[in-house]
């Protein structure tokens, strides 16, 4: 890091950005200034710079104050558009599950069921079958439950249908009721349960991942041994889940203070 030469217009045109995006306010001249203690003359050459090209735009004539502008968002979008959410989402899968010793998966819903899109498995004592690509059901899998939970529960209605609701194992959740009541519990504690509901060796933890417009786009989770879970290694599991999905959700530009915001129906 010490080699690095640095330009100074650029490190402070990348300043002024962040100062912007932590600051949650406009911004005056003055305070631009003073909050990056450099001359008025230089800070207006800047902030006139950074007007033209979109990257700042005028929020008050008035009281002369300046915001973030569009081209903040379509730079960031663009970003996100290149990365794909499991590129993102890969080294915070692999640290789950060095961390865990367990499997960690990603999934979206597509078409009413969880379908799998990665999974890191290499520090994992014991590996489940889940493959690259599978679908499940989203009610009895911990991915898929974390999901299912962050939609509103027209959603989760339209998904579960009006016919019979099948089960995986003895412990799967078939009635909506039962369903409903489990996604209320999860959205109060903020990450699911998959207690052998499909697969009876299995115990998962999962909690739902959201973008820049708050919505739940996909979901991780991490499948242990059941015979293996003690209330320890739970609550340990449950904060590192919990942790990835927030960090993930970051970067996909989620401004919320919890996994699984109050919703209307």
């Amino acid at each position: 890091m010490d080699n690095i030469r640095m330009n100074k217009s650029a490190e402070r045109v990348a300043d002024l950005l962040v100062l912007f995006a932590k600051s949650g306010a406009p911004l005056t001249l003055n305070e631009i200034c003073k909050q990056m203690n450099m001359p008025k003359s230089s800070g207006f050459e800047l902030v006139q710079t950074l007007l033209h090209k979109g990257f700042i735009e005028m929020d008050d004539v008035r009281l002369k104050t300046y915001r973030l502008g569009i081209a903040v968002f379509e730079t960031g979008m663009a970003y996100l558009s290149n990365m794909g959410v499991p590129h993102m989402a890969r080294p915070l899968l692999q640290e789950l599950n060095r961390q865990t010793g367990s499997t960690a998966f990603l999934g979206i819903e597509d078409k009413g069921r969880i379908v799998y899109l990665d999974k890191a498995e290499s520090y994992s004592v014991m590996r489940p079958t889940a493959k690259l690509g599978s679908r499940r059901y989203m009610h009895t899998t911990g991915l898929g439950k974390a999901l299912l939970a962050a939609l509103p529960t027209s959603k989760v209605l339209e998904i579960l249908g009006e016919g019979e609701i099948p089960s995986r194992t003895s412990y799967s959740k078939v009635t909506v009721p039962d369903i409903l009541q489990d996604m209320q519990e999860i959205r109060e504690r903020g990450y699911s349960i998959d207690d052998r509901e499909d697969h009876l060796e299995m115990y998962c933890i999962g909690s739902a991942v959201y973008d820049q417009w708050d919505e739940p786009v996909a979901a991780i989770s991490v499948a242990s041994m059941y015979s293996g879970m003690t209330p320890e290694r739970e609550a340990s599991i449950v904060k590192l889940v919990k942790e990835a999905a927030c960090k993930l959700s970051g970067q996909l530009g989620y401004s919320g203070d919890r996994l699984y915001p109050q919703r209307q129906e």
